[in-house]
Formats: C-alpha cells, structure tokens, sequence
C-alpha cells in the first residue's frame, strides 16, 4: 500500500517496541508500531517527541540488536496520545537499511 506522497509501500503492524532518547535523556516508554516501511515507522505513543531528536527502537524481536532513528513528526492523535514518524538511521556492515527487517524480523 502506498500511502499519499511516499515513497515506498507502508506495511500495516501492530507490535509494541521500547522507544528510548539516544542523547542525555532517560526518556523512554513502550510504543506500539502501527505501520512499517523499509525506511521507517510510525508508532503510536503517550509522550512527545521532538521532531529531529534521535532515538533508539529496541524489541525482543530483534534480540539484542537496537535500530537508531530520528523523529520526523509527533503530531496529536487522541486526547491521551501522539503519533510519531521515523527514518531509520541505523545501517548494517553493507550499507543497506536495517529498517523494516530488523523492527519487524520476529
């Protein structure tokens, strides 16, 4: 499915994940992914989440292994939580996106 304006085809997921600032903050919490792409993810959280910051996504789906990733968005999505956009930073020892198959290797 390719969503208005992108690039790559979005998968729809529901799996929760650890979502934890990557620079001089204990800011953490549990979020659950509502889609997926190659390149990044959107997750459904409590906090906000500063457009730009980088992050660390870690799940017991990709065992000890983290994917780094920066906030796009964080827009409003109901009275008690927020909607977040990433890019996956983190790349593997080729070059290529670790992305959707490390968050959604399970």
């Amino acid at each position: 499915m390719l969503l208005e304006n992108r690039k790559q085809p979005r998968t729809p997921e529901r799996f929760l994940l650890h979502i934890l600032a990557a620079r001089g903050s204990r800011f953490a919490e549990l979020a659950t992914v509502e889609n997926v792409s190659s390149s990044g993810t959107r997750l459904a959280t409590r906090q906000v989440w500063k457009p730009g910051s980088q992050v660390i996504l870690k799940s017991s789906a990709i065992g000890d292994a983290y994917v780094r990733a920066r906030v796009v968005y964080c827009h409003v999505s109901t009275r008690k939580g927020f909607a977040i956009g990433l890019n996956f930073l983190t790349t593997d020892k080729e070059g290529k996106r670790l992305g959707k198959h490390a968050v959604c290797h399970r």
